[in-house]
């Protein structure tokens, strides 16, 4: 009897193997008679799975081989304007998954002979037909971008500037672009990973990007950004630090991303000395005495490192009183000066009236003067209208409260 079903068992896997050696042939007949890529890709995908098939090379060189078939056959159709609707993006899928299974079916082509020596099969014509299709690869990548399909464009860009590494194809691809146009190529793959909120693929093609020599500010903001999402700040310090001779003079926030690096080690005297080097070189940057004076405020500083932060701020205002971020720091510097003489004025009601009339009210005012200004200059900055909303109530203007409570949503 267990013999009998040992004799079934085996059977039975003979004709799944069979079966899947079958999907193979069928897929291969389909190619020849012109299917599309999409229906060899669905024909043969259970082979890809069998234990029998799933390392044999055939089952992805068939829908590789299709996959830039079609890709060519629709090129050529569009150059008589005879194209079918939405030909791009048939166009677009095909040649990625033509290089996709080529590149799965690549180290599954070896045929021992009957030496016992391995020869390859498949393998140069793969390897012809992706180099061929090098430069198809940037064109696709430009069509998914305008699908927005910002994965697939990231993967096609990746595919284009990664060949030209690849020893396999370097010496058989054609005009290769200058490392300067192949820098772009990556800022903009970054940029469409950026899109796909792959931030990690983001960070590295902006990384790499710089590497092959694009250096131009916006990749050191896009980077910045990007690493600060992903809350990598030893890159956002080494990115800050390498665009700060760069790009310093126009951009203070390269100095604030050190600085801040600096404080959190606790390096007062290397922060210090940095913006203090920052404004010897650049004394009409008003956005460097805004960072002095927050350096200043930091609760931690040691208190002979610490000096008069408001007069930063009054130094920020008098250059450039279009700075939201130095009214919002001045009119806070008030706010606090006049909290602070209230938390400590006397209960009695008499006594509190006169400081209130004569300090808290008059120093309150000079705040909310500031404070109202950065909001003006920046409507997106929530804080001032926080900070406004908590002076107002404190000196009784009641109808300012409801004011500024409106445009809080309240």
């Amino acid at each position: 009897m267990k013999k009998v079903l040992f004799l079934g068992v085996c059977a039975l896997f003979g004709l799944t193997a069979t079966a899947q050696q079958s999907v193979v042939k069928d897929a291969e007949r389909a190619m020849k008679k012109e299917a599309n890529y999409a229906e060899v890709l669905k024909i043969i995908t259970p082979a890809m799975s069998n234990p029998e098939t799933q390392n044999d090379v055939q089952v992805y060189f068939i829908p590789g081989k299709t996959g830039f078939k079609q890709y060519d056959d629709i090129f050529a159709l569009k150059q008589f304007g005879k194209a079918p609707e939405g030909a791009e993006k048939t166009m677009s899928q095909a040649i990625l998954g033509g290089y996709d299974n080529f590149m799965k079916a690549l180290p599954l082509d070896s045929v021992p002979d009957a030496k016992g020596k391995v020869k390859t099969k498949y393998s140069k014509e793969m390897l012809n037909t992706i180099a061929g299709h090098f430069h198809d690869f940037n064109n696709t990548a430009l069509e998914f971008w305008n699908l927005k399909d910002y994965g697939n464009a990231y993967r096609c860009w990746d595919i284009y500037v990664s060949l030209p590494e690849d020893a396999r194809f370097a010496k058989m691809l054609q005009n290769v672009p200058a490392d300067t146009i192949m820098a772009e190529i990556t800022y903009n793959m970054a940029l469409a990973a950026w899109q796909e909120d792959n931030l990690e693929n983001s960070l590295n093609a902006f990384l790499r990007a710089k590497d092959k020599g694009y250096t131009k500010k916006n990749l050191y903001d896009y980077a910045i950004a990007v690493a600060s999402q992903l809350k990598k700040d030893d890159v956002v310090t080494a990115l800050a630090e390498e665009a700060l001779p760069l790009y310093g003079a126009e951009d203070a926030n390269y100095v604030g991303y050190v600085i801040n690096a600096c404080l959190n080690k606790k390096e007062y005297d290397k922060a210090l000395g940095m913006i203090d080097k920052a404004i010897a070189n650049d004394p009409d940057n008003a956005q460097y005495y805004v960072i002095k004076g927050i350096l200043f405020d930091q609760e931690d500083i040691p208190a002979d490192k610490r000096g008069n932060s408001r007069e930063q701020f009054e130094k920020a205002v008098e250059i450039d009183p279009y700075n939201a971020q130095a009214q919002f720091q001045l009119g806070f510097n008030y706010y606090k000066e006049a909290c602070a003489i209230n938390d400590n004025a006397p209960a009695d009601e008499q006594a509190y009236g006169k400081i209130f009339f004569e300090q808290i009210k008059p120093i309150m005012l000079k705040a909310v003067g500031y404070l109202e200004q950065s909001y003006n200059l920046n409507e997106e900055n929530t804080d001032a209208l926080k900070v406004l909303e908590s002076a107002y109530y404190l000196i009784n203007d009641e109808a300012n409260v409801t004011r500024i409570q409106g445009l809080m949503g309240k």
